[in-house]
Order: C-alpha cells, then structure tokens, then sequence
C-alpha cells in the first residue's frame, strides 16, 4: 500500500488536469464539473489545513494609516480629539522587521528585529493576530479583538449552502490552476465576496482576494479586503506576501489602515509544542527603532513614502510632530493659558517632565459642593521601565468652601511585570459606594437640568498606602491600607438652571440603619483591604513606549476567553484609636465563550459573607452596581460590565448579610439582526441576559434585559425589567455610549 501511494498522487494530478481541459470545452457541464472541483478542495481542505496553517517566518512589514475625509471641524476638539480637515492624507507609516511564529490564536509570539516609523497623528498599530490569522483553510476565520462571529469560509463545507461559485478565465495559461470567485447567496450570511486560483493537483490556493463587506455588520469597521500570494514550488508550499486594508467610516470620518507583509525564511510546520511560546506574544524594544540603518535602503517605497518618513520621522528630537500628546512627555510648544481650558500640557526637562491636563475636566457640580472645580497637576521623573511621580490636587466648591488637598507620590517600574506603590494622604470627598457608581459628569447634568440627585458623598481625611502587582503572568494581588477620619456632608444649595426654586434630595436620604437624614455619625476607620486575581491563559503585548502611542506604553493584556478568577477580603480594624470592626470576603469567576456561530455569552458569578460585624459603617456595606438614571453607567474596564445593573437601587439592597450574585450576557453580533434588510442595513447588534441578586434572610432582585447595540458603531440601548423583591416591576429604558473613552479610563472622578 505504502508503494502506491506516489503513483496515486500522481493519478490523481491528472486526472484534475484532465478535468480542466473538459471544463474549458464543454462549457454546458462546466457549472457541474466546478461543482465536482469544489467537492474535492472540500475533501482535502481538512488534511490541507493541518498541514498548511502554522508557520516560523521573517515578515517584512509596513503599515500605513489614511484619513480620506473629515466632514467637519469641532473647535476646539479638531485636531485633539478628533482628526482635523487638514490631518487627511497619509496619517502614519511604519516599517519594521518580524521573526513571527503563529501555532493558533492561542498560542503565538512575534519579535520585532528593526523598526522605524513616521506620522502626524497618534495612530496606534492594529492590534496584530488579526494580520496574521486570515486562511480560507479554515472553517471560519475570526477577528480577534474586533468581532465575535466567524466568517465562513466558501472552501469549508458549510460555505456549500452559502456561496455561489463561477469559473473565470485567468491572466496566465496555467492549466494546473483554476480561479473561483464565490459570493453569499444571501446577504445576512458571514460570508465573504472574491475569487481564489486553486492548485488543482494539491487543493491548495495560489493567489486569493476577498473581501468582508459591511453587510456582516462589523464593529466600528466598515469593510475588510484581503490579497494573498503562495507558491508551490518543488514540493513546498508557502506563503510570499499579503495585504489587508482596514476601512473605518465613522459619521463620515472616513479612512483606511494598511498593513503589507513580505514573507522571508518561510516555512509551515505542522506541529508545535506548547512549551515553545512564553506568554509574551509580541516584544518591542527601544534599541529596535533605528532611523539610519543602512538596512532601510533595500526597502522599496514610493517617493511620497519616502518623504513622508524624512519629513515625520518619530524621534526624541522632533518636539512639535503631533496634535494629541497625553503623558508622552513630549514638548508641545509654549504654555498658553487659554488653550488649557481644553487641551493638556506637558513640558519635558531630560527625564524630567510637568503635567497639566485640560481645566474643563476638573469641572462639575453637585448640591453639597455647588460648583466645583478639581484641579491638578503632576511632576515626574521618568527613566526607562521605572517612574517617580508626584500628583497635587486641590478641590473647592463654591457652596461649601472647604479647599480639598490631596497629595500622592507614585513609583511604577517593571512593565513585563508589572509593580506599583503609591502613597496618598489628604482630604477627599467620595461616593458611599467606593466603586463610584454613578459618573459625576452625568449627575451635574441630571441636578442642573433635571434638579433630581443621585450621586451620595462623604468626607474623608486620610492616609493611604496601596500596592499593586503581577509578579507571575495573570495572577495579580493588591493590598491597600487605609485611616481615615469619616465624616457627614450636607446640602449647600439648591441652585439650578431651570427652575429657581428646585430643592435636591438629601445628602443622606436614611436608607439604611445606621444612616438618618442628619447623615452618619463621624467616625475613625483603619481598614485593610486584599484582592487577588488570576486569569487563566493570560497573554500580553510588550511594546516600546513610542512617546506618541500612550494606549501601547509597555505591557498590553490581549482579550483571552478563558476563565477568570477574583478573591476580595476587606478588614476594619480597631487600632490606632480607630472604630471599625469588621472582616468581609467574597469570591468570583467571569467566563466568556462562543455560542456557536450566534455571537458571545458572558457569566459572572460571585458571592460574599461577613464574617465579623461588630462595628461595620454603611460606607462598608457591601454595596451593588446599580443604575437608576436614563444613562447606563460608562465602564473603564470593559471585562466589569457584567457585573453592572440596569435597574437596581444604588443602595436600597446594600447589606451585610451573605449574598449570591447573577449575571449573564449573551450579544448576538450580527447573528440575529441580519435576517432582516432594514437591520441589516444599520449594522445593529442584539443582545439578551439576566441580573439576579439574593441576599440571606432579606430580599432578592431579579431583572432581565434586552437591548442593541452598535447603534452608530458607538450606542448602546436596552430594555430592562427589574422584579424588586418579588412585589414590584420596575421597567426601564436605558442608553448608553458602548465605547472605550480613555478620557473615563483616566478621570473617574
């Protein structure tokens, strides 16, 4: 049998060249004889995968990022916030040298070799498996970080009810090699629109061009297009190049991201060890991003490229390159006072540096303070991987008048692990709920034009020390300790734009025991508070801080799907004359996973118990994420979304008593909605789940939900019900923007 089989193989190269010659002349059985082709990739595709799908390569790889069109300018956020009219045109370029080695999504790493890059704009690179993991091999091809729903590919055996295949006639007279272009039957299948040249002796593509329309109903993205290139020379198949552009079209901010990969040393190797990829999958170092290296010169590039790169050659010596700067320590040019209203500053001295950010974001109001304003500043020290910090605040408000100083020193270092101890002491004004439910921003709107009041506050004087670290990859630990003398806040004002005689709610409304409407007794809390997590097949980025690409500083955690775990212990203490006695815990877990082809589900199951209460403060209770706003509660850490309520009281079931929390997501991507034209047609998602809390011997909370989301690419809207304690419904109508703000991220509060 063993000798027979180079024969068969042979046997079998001509018969699908014979096939061909009858396809060409015999064009009334064409459609049947491709069907015939297209059955027999479909036989071979599963061996041809494993054989065909895992690689060690050098990449040549550029990248490029345009604007094509800004519709309109926003003083004074054009050209900070948002691109301006005239930052449209080649935006950013880069080129780099990759040892990559891809096993599965899972498991991967790529080292970078050399690079330079160039740009008038803090473009951030493409997140960087999606480039890498594209193979009509596959069943279905996903895009990691961007979508959850799986492409159907037109050579696996589901794309046979899905597509439509034709033969076309190709450029060169090859008779080994047939092209075949192919589109969804339908336009709510995920499929994808093109044409691939099959290698009709080994079924595998030589040339392949497709495209994932917006008909899929991608996230923020409006298209995908895809070009590769393979060869089949002496027994060795391999891939030469690919090309993928990325269309963004945003209320009509449009452009497109490029990225061009030239394979070197290329090879597919069938099998890899697990123990052969660390938990670093992508590393870049400083010493890698050299402008002068005679290496460059090979590179071939067009002269607009070219000057493109001398003119915005990213180094330290070029101060004034870009319009957004955050905390890259770059020189923007000369204070001016007005222009910080709206845009931060920051002045640069060697590794010293001086933060100022925009004054609009210290800005807000509430009935205890009145207007407000939070100012800040920080002064730093910053050398490689290791940074000393100094962060001075001062808060005042006009009802109140009571000036709020705040100091904390900050020393970060390790970015592979990372390690950070803060010292804060000062004065403070804070949300009952630690976790800062309700977004100050939103409440000032609520209280200035709605006159209602929903954000409760306390004042503390206090010292803080906090650490946080991951000394193992995915595991971290924190531990904070706390004094702080605690006392009541009341109501300084009933100002309001719209109606003069509004009266807010009270400060402190008596919803709890030990809480009356003439607010809490003053107190002295020392607590200790513990926290570990580990998420499990943890992977990460290390980049090179590339002073204008602050979102890719250091360490990056990529999306993994794969369970989480959370252990939190809290403890008052009654030392140093303090008053508190109390010792709390809860413990977590959060999965996500596929459904199927129908989108992604998400779980979040955790309970708590105090096991000592003889002095627990309400401020201590253990407290819920509730809403009860019209607008849900923006989140910095996406992954903590689940755990938030959509109708849930914000302290009505606080408590210290045992409790079990519920959540379940499942968002159905395109799934759903796609069956129907006019959905379809606004590439809105759907999505379903449930909220439920139980406490001991008390009550218990049970809502479900329905919603869209994708709404403009940026909204989220749902349909909530709410069963309080099984007596009343409470349904709701919530909005939200379902977007990663990294002015939320970094300025909570």
């Amino acid at each position: 049998m063993y000798f027979l089989c180079g024969p068969m193989r042979v046997l079998k190269g001509l018969y699908f060249l014979l096939l061909l010659c009858f396809v060409a002349h015999n064009p009334i059985n064409a459609q049947s004889n491709l069907d015939a082709v297209i059955d027999s990739i479909r036989e071979k595709r599963a061996a041809n995968f494993k054989k065909h799908y895992s690689y060690k390569a050098r990449v040549r790889e550029t990248c490029k990022a345009y604007i094509q069109n800004v519709p309109f300018d926003i003083w004074p956020v054009s050209g900070v916030l948002i691109p301006a009219t005239k930052d449209s045109g080649l935006a950013y370029y880069s080129e780099a040298l990759i040892e990559a080695h891809y096993g599965n999504p899972r498991y991967y790493y790529q080292d970078v070799v050399i690079k330079r890059e160039s740009g008038k704009l803090p473009i951030p690179n493409w997140q960087q498996l999606p480039s890498y993991d594209f193979n009509l091999l596959q069943d279905r091809i996903y895009l990691n970080e961007a979508f959850d729903r799986g492409f159907v590919s037109p050579l696996s055996k589901e794309g046979r009810t899905m597509y439509e295949f034709k033969s076309l006639p190709l450029d060169s007279q090859r008779r080994d090699v047939i092209r075949i272009s192919f589109k969804p039957k339908k336009e709510k299948f995920p499929a994808m629109s093109g044409f691939v040249d099959i290698h009709l002796a080994t079924s595998l593509p030589l040339h392949a061009h497709f495209s994932i329309s917006a008909n899929n109903q991608l996230e923020l993205m409006d298209s995908i297009s895809v070009v590769q290139n393979f060869t089949f020379e002496n027994g060795l198949y391999r891939a030469v190049d690919q090309e993928i552009e990325l269309y963004l079209n945003l209320f009509n901010f449009r452009g497109y991201y490029e990225v061009k990969q030239e394979f070197r040393s290329f090879r597919y190797r069938e099998y890899w060890e697990k123990s052969e990829f660390g938990e670093l999958v992508y590393d870049q170092k400083e010493s890698e991003f050299n402008a002068d290296s005679s290496y460059w010169n090979s590179w071939e590039r067009s002269p607009l490229d070219s000057n493109y790169m001398s003119a915005l050659l990213i180094r330290d010596s070029l101060k004034n390159q870009f319009r957004s700067f955050g905390s890259s320590r770059l020189d923007p040019g000369p204070y001016i006072f007005y222009k910080n209203f709206y845009r931060g500053f920051t002045h640069r001295m060697g590794n010293f540096y001086w933060d100022l950010p925009p004054i609009y974001k210290g800005l807000g109001f509430n009935p205890v303070e009145g207007a407000y304003w939070r100012g800040q500043t920080r002064f730093g020290y910053n050398s490689g991987k290791k940074e000393l910090n100094l962060r001075l605040q001062g808060r005042i408000g006009t009802a109140d008048q009571r000036l709020k100083p705040l100091a904390e020193i900050t020393w970060q270092s390790n970015t592979n692990y990372p390690l950070n101890l803060s010292l804060e002491i000062g004065s403070d004004y804070q949300q009952l709920n630690e976790e800062e439910p309700i977004l100050p921003v939103l409440n000032t709107v609520y209280n200035l034009i709605l006159a209602e009041n929903y954000i409760n506050l306390y004042g503390k004087d206090y010292l803080k020390i906090k650490y946080q670290g991951e000394s193992i990859n995915g595991l971290s630990l924190g531990l904070n300790a706390e004094y702080a003398q605690r006392f009541p806040l009341f109501n300084k004002t009933n100002f309001n734009l719209v109606n003069p005689d509004a009266i807010y709610s009270t400060n402190n409304m008596g919803f709890a025991p030990n809480i009356t409407p003439g607010g809490f007794t003053a107190h002295r809390a020392f607590n200790l508070n513990f926290s570990f997590s580990y998420q499990f097949q943890d992977r990460y980025e290390q980049r090179y801080n590339q002073r204008f690409q602050e979102v890719m500083k250091g360490r990056q955690k990529l999306k993994v799907r794969a369970p989480k775990i959370y252990y939190d212990v809290k403890m008052g203490l009654e030392a140093f004359d303090a008053e508190t006695d109390f010792i709390y815990h809860s413990l977590g877990i959060q999965h996500q996973f596929r459904w199927g082809n129908i989108g992604l589900s998400q779980f979040d199951i955790s309970g708590g118990q105090f096991l000592r209460q003889r002095n627990v403060p309400f401020i201590d209770y253990r407290h819920f994420d509730g809403v009860q706003i019209f607008f849900l509660q923006p989140i910095a850490d996406r992954s903590a979304r689940i755990k938030q309520f959509s109708t849930l009281p914000y302290y009505t079931y606080s408590t210290t008593n045992n409790y079990l929390e519920l959540h379940y997501e499942h968002n159905f991507d395109g799934a759903l909605l796609s069956n129907f034209n006019l959905s379809r047609r606004y590439k809105i998602h759907s999505l379903v789940g449930f909220n439920s809390l139980h406490i001991q011997d008390e009550a218990a909370f049970i809502e479900v939900f329905f919603g869209f989301d994708n709404i403009f690419k940026i909204l989220r809207v749902e349909f909530a019900g709410g069963i309080d304690n099984f007596q009343r419904l409470r349904p709701s109508l919530r909005v939200g923007f379902d977007f990663r703000y990294d002015y939320y991220k970094r300025n909570r509060r």
